[in-house]
């Protein structure tokens, strides 16, 4: 998959523009749309924060969501099917001085209303979040239960980008970054993610080569530090529990629920535009008390720039729209040379549009049993499908199975000039339109109310949006406290508290316009 980092990183000194909340670095509170205009319902102002750190296990459950929906990468393109992905992502940066914008801003894991039960819209989210220098703390970040066991530990990191220095040090802009496909139960490498358990946050502490305009955190994570009031050992947040149950409708009863299920087959997320106009999302509570909270999201998609498809030679061919062949009679070899001969010319080369030709793991076989849509790890291999499916527990993962080569959703539609696009919206940055976020308890129900999704449309041209995603995470944020940072001239300064953030960040796709 291709994937566009979307980053602006400029110099440490002037503004940086990066997706996330924006919010103005005065003193004033904000009041985001939809919450009341008493002063109980203003939001609180925001306070200095040294640094965000966001740790997040994203998954995407549906068709064609790739990585794009998160803000953070690029599209992977239109003729992409897309099958559900899981992966740890990791973003992180310490700020010098402190900002109050940080204490708004979102990374990976998305960043709603301060209060409990309230929403807001954001549209172009794209702001700059203040004058600051970046503070190098040690070639990595390295996330780990610690558990005493090593079969039972678990280890992620977040090398430091840059890795090394360049020779002209005069604009460094250090953060740390890392991604890894979810690892569970892998021979030979650790889990990569814990849920429900303390996990610490570990650096070695660092020391930028002269002239380098970077301050850094000389001690390691785990030092005292009393010039700041820290104490010994790594910080650490509590991982929420796993977020099961994730059901959705668009009614205020509890009837017509939809699972948010990985099969690409199942059906899309309710129109919220539908039936009592609102997006009721229930999901399984925690079963140990913990202080996690649960942001959900209606993010609103334009329509993609259109694509041609290239031949192996570079030249491009303009291609047409899988299409299913009437049969007069029987499926003669003629037929099926036709068949093939336009199955060449389509851009979405692995849609199947008839199903009752088959569809099973040897090939296109008319008698034969379609096996690639029944749900099954029918060989025994430990893969399922042409977009993975549950086990028969109800709850190991099985990943597609790639001799199912055909699939029966349709990735992309063309145009009559030659043109084609990515069926349900652009995925990536450039595409999203709006979004609404809302903040719930983390008690396993909440309605997203009607005039909030009024608010959403008001904000956008409704007859432009292609495709809307459903955004659920359940997240643990705790502020930390790290050593005391040096400049490079000896200044020392307190950037304490660091924001420290886990969470399981489910995306689905909404059936909408349909």
């Amino acid at each position: 998959m291709k994937k566009l980092l979307i980053l602006l990183l400029l110099s440490a000194s002037v503004a940086l523009a990066l997706p996330g909340c924006a919010r103005d670095t005065g003193d004033a509170g904000v009041k985001p749309i939809g919450v009341g205009y008493d002063p109980g319902d203003l939001f609180p102002g925001p306070e200095e924060r040294g640094g965000v750190i966001d740790l997040v296990l994203v998954e995407t459950r549906g068709t064609n969501l790739d990585f794009g929906v998160t803000g953070f990468f690029g599209s992977s393109g239109a003729f992409e099917p897309g099958d559900p992905m899981s992966a740890i992502l990791g973003w992180g940066w310490f700020f010098s001085p402190a900002l109050l914008a940080a204490d708004e801003y979102s990374g990976l894991s998305p960043k709603g209303p301060d209060l409990l039960d309230e929403c807001f819209v954001q549209q172009d989210t794209n702001g700059p979040l203040g004058s600051f220098d970046t503070v190098d703390v040690g070639d990595e970040l390295v996330f780990t239960n610690a558990h005493e066991d090593p079969a039972e530990r678990t280890s992620f990191s977040m090398p430091r980008n840059p890795q090394d220095y360049p020779l002209n040090t005069s604009s460094v802009f250090i953060y740390y970054v890392g991604t890894q496909p979810h690892r569970i139960d892998d021979p030979l490498l650790p889990d990569n993610w814990a849920f429900g358990q303390d996990v610490q946050m570990q650096f070695t502490g660092a020391l930028p080569p002269e002239g380098a305009p970077v301050p850094s955190i000389p001690l390691p994570s785990d030092a005292a530090d009393e010039r700041v009031g820290k104490e010994s050992g790594n910080p650490s947040v509590f991982t929420p529990e796993e977020l099961l149950g994730l059901a959705t409708s668009n009614r205020l009863d509890e009837a017509g629920q939809v699972d948010v299920r990985f099969a690409p087959l199942s059906p899309g997320q309710p129109n919220p535009l539908a039936n009592d106009g609102v997006l009721h999302v229930t999901w399984d509570a925690p079963v140990e008390e913990s202080d996690s909270f649960v942001t959900i999201g209606i993010l609103l998609l334009g329509e993609a720039e259109g694509e041609q498809i290239s031949d192996a030679f570079g030249n491009p061919d303009f291609c047409i729209g899988a299409e299913a062949l009437p049969v007069e009679g029987e499926r003669d070899e003629a037929w099926f040379v036709d068949y093939f001969t336009r199955k060449e010319q389509w851009c979405d080369a692995g849609y199947e549009p008839d199903l009752e030709l088959g569809n099973d793991e040897f090939g296109l076989d008319i008698e034969g049993e379609d096996t690639c849509h029944d749900e099954l790890d029918n060989d025994d291999s430990g893969t399922c499908d042409e977009g993975g499916c549950f086990a028969a527990d109800g709850v190991t993962w099985l990943p597609p199975d790639g001799d199912c080569a055909r699939h029966g959703y349709q990735t992309s539609t063309c145009g009559t000039d030659g043109l084609c696009r990515p069926v349900g919206g652009d995925r990536g940055f450039e595409g999203h339109m709006a979004e609404l976020l809302c903040t719930a308890d983390d008690d396993g129900d909440f309605v997203v109310p009607a005039d909030q999704i009024t608010a959403l449309m008001g904000a956008v041209d409704p007859s432009a949006v292609a495709g809307a995603v459903l955004k659920v995470a359940r997240i643990s944020e705790t502020l930390i406290d790290v050593p005391m940072v040096r400049d490079p001239i000896g200044n020392e300064n307190d950037i304490n508290p660091v924001r420290l953030r886990a969470s399981q960040v489910v995306h689905g796709r909404f059936d909408w316009g349909e």
